[in-house]
C-alpha cells in the first residue's frame, strides 16, 4: 500500500485581490512528514481548516522574497508556538531568507517576551526559534533535504527581476511531485518536471489579463492598467504550461498562483484553462484553498 503524499493548497491566489484566494501556500505531506512551501498573505490561516496542526510543520521552504508568498510567516510562526511546537522550525530558501526571518523576529521580540512572561513554560522557548538555511542557486535540481524519504530538491527558476527564484521538487515512495514557483517560461523548469507525476504550476491566462488590463484602462485607471501590463513577461502562460507538461511527460497538472483572479466556480476554472486540453492530454485542475490533492503514480 503507498504512503500518504500529498499537496494541501492553502492559498492559491496571487497578489492580485481574490476574496476565496489567500496568497500562495502549500504543505506537502510525505506519510508523517509536514512541509511548508511558501506563506503568503492568509496562507498560515488556513491551516487549521486545512486538518493540519501547525505544531507538526517543523520545515519551511521558501520560493522567493515577494510579499504574496512571505507576509503570513510571522502568523504561521506564532500558531505553530502556541500549538505546542517544542524543536526549531527549519527554515530553507534563497539567498535573503536569513535577512526576512532576521526581520520577522526583530518585529515580533517585544511580543514574543510578553507571551512568554504571561503563559510560562507552557510555550517551550524553542517552539518560536528559526534556523536558516540558504540554498545556492542551481539550474539542474539540487538536492538539499531529505527527511524520512522525502527528498526535497530546488532549482532556480526564471522570475526575474526576482533573484534567485526557486522552484522544487518532491520525491517520495515512487513518486515526484515539483512545484514551480513564480516563473516565466524556462528550461530548468522544464528539466524539472521532467517525468514528474505531478507538476503545480502557477499560470497566467493570457486572454483573462489582456481584458482585465483593457478594462482598468477604459476605466481611466491608467496607472494600474500600465501595472498589470508589466505582469505578463514574469509568468508562464497557460498554454506554456500545457506543452511544457507534454512535452515533460507530467502525469498530472495543477494550476494555481492563478493571474489574474479566478473565483471558485467551475465555469471560471474551466475558462480560465481554456485550450489546454488541446495541447495536454492528461488531468488538468485548478486547485483550491483548502484543497487536498494526492500525487497519484502516472501511468507509464
Amino acid at each position: 500500500m503507498s504512503e500518504r503524499f500529498e499537496m494541501v493548497f492553502l492559498g492559491t491566489g496571487s497578489p492580485l485581490p481574490n476574496p476565496d484566494r489567500c496568497g500562495a501556500g502549500t504543505v506537502v505531506v510525505a506519510g508523517d512528514t509536514h512541509v511548508l512551501v511558501d506563506c503568503g498573505w492568509g496562507a498560515a490561516r488556513r491551516i487549521l481548516p486545512s486538518g493540519i496542526r501547525p505544531s507538526v510543520i517543523n520545515t519551511a521552504l521558501f520560493t522567493h522574497m515577494h510579499t504574496d508568498h512571505m507576509t503570513d510567516f510571522p502568523d504561521f510562526l506564532f500558531l505553530r508556538w502556541t500549538a505546542g511546537a517544542q524543536t526549531p522550525l527549519r527554515v530553507f530558501g534563497p539567498e535573503g531568507t536569513a535577512e526576512m526571518v532576521e526581520g520577522f523576529l526583530l518585529a515580533l521580540r517585544r511580543d514574543i517576551g510578553f507571551r512568554m512572561a504571561h503563559h510560562g513554560d507552557k510555550l517551550h522557548p524553542d517552539g518560536i526559534r528559526v534556523e536558516v538555511t540558504e540554498i545556492p542557486a542551481t539550474p539542474e535540481p539540487h538536492a538539499f533535504l531529505d527527511i524520512t524519504g522525502l527528498r526535497c530538491e530546488s532549482f532556480e527558476v526564471d522570475h526575474a527581476p526576482v533573484v534567485p527564484a526557486f522552484g522544487y521538487r518532491f520525491s517520495f515512495d515512487g513518486r515526484v511531485a515539483v512545484l514551480s514557483g513564480d516563473t516565466s517560461l524556462c528550461d530548468s523548469l522544464a528539466a524539472a518536471a521532467r517525468g514528474a507525476d505531478m507538476l503545480v504550476c502557477e499560470a497566467l491566462n493570457v486572454p483573462m489579463t489582456e481584458q482585465r488590463i483593457a478594462a482598468l484602462k477604459a476605466a481611466g485607471m491608467v496607472r494600474e492598467s500600465a501595472l498589470l501590463a508589466d505582469v505578463p513577461s514574469y509568468h508562464i502562460a497557460t498554454d506554456q504550461v500545457a506543452a511544457l507538461a507534454r512535452e515533460a511527460g507530467v502525469g498530472e497538472v495543477v494550476l494555481t498562483h492563478m493571474i489574474p483572479p479566478v473565483a471558485n466556480d467551475p465555469e471560471q476554472a474551466a475558462a480560465f484553462r481554456a485550450g489546454m486540453i488541446d495541447v495536454y492530454p492528461g488531468p488538468i485542475r485548478v486547485a483550491r484553498d483548502i484543497e487536498r490533492l494526492p500525487v497519484v503514480k502516472r501511468a507509464s
